[in-house]
């Protein structure tokens, strides 16, 4: 509920960015068994639609800092789940075969978890949760 002081786009900011946050805990909580984060995993789900891509558009397309793709290349690296190929001047990555393989595992099970999450929403209430995000978020 909002306070005296706290307008209500305020409001909706905290309670936007609460969710997150507490959301991508319970990703990151559930990925564990897989010695994933939510950000290994959408790296892996990033290669998979796309023909090698570069670290720079992975990190574009799924919205986050050069850091935070870097430390988690890395691992995915370390872990033999991507390669890289390099092609004139850029590094590109490719899913190797296990990670294509821990995908096919990950994967329904996430889905899964995702419904779960969202369960006490109608698919009405979900449709029109994508509608409000997308009109604050235009392309």
């Amino acid at each position: 509920m909002t306070t005296m002081t706290e307008t209500y786009p305020m409001t909706c900011w905290h309670t936007i960015s609460t969710y997150h946050n507490q959301q991508i805990k319970r990703v990151n909580a559930f990925l564990k068994q897989w010695d994933l984060s939510h950000t290994n995993l959408e790296v892996l789900r990033c290669l998979q639609t796309t023909s090698c891509t570069s670290q720079k558009e992975i990190a574009e397309r799924i919205q986050v800092t050069d850091g935070t793709i870097s430390h988690g290349i890395k691992r995915l690296f370390d872990r033999q789940l991507i390669t890289r190929k390099r092609k004139w001047k850029t590094n590109y990555l490719l899913l190797t075969e296990k990670g294509t393989a821990i995908l096919q595992e990950v994967l329904p099970a996430y889905e899964r978890f995702q419904q779960e999450q969202f369960a006490a929403l109608t698919a009405r209430q979900q449709e029109e949760l994508i509608r409000f995000f997308d009109k604050l978020n235009p392309a």
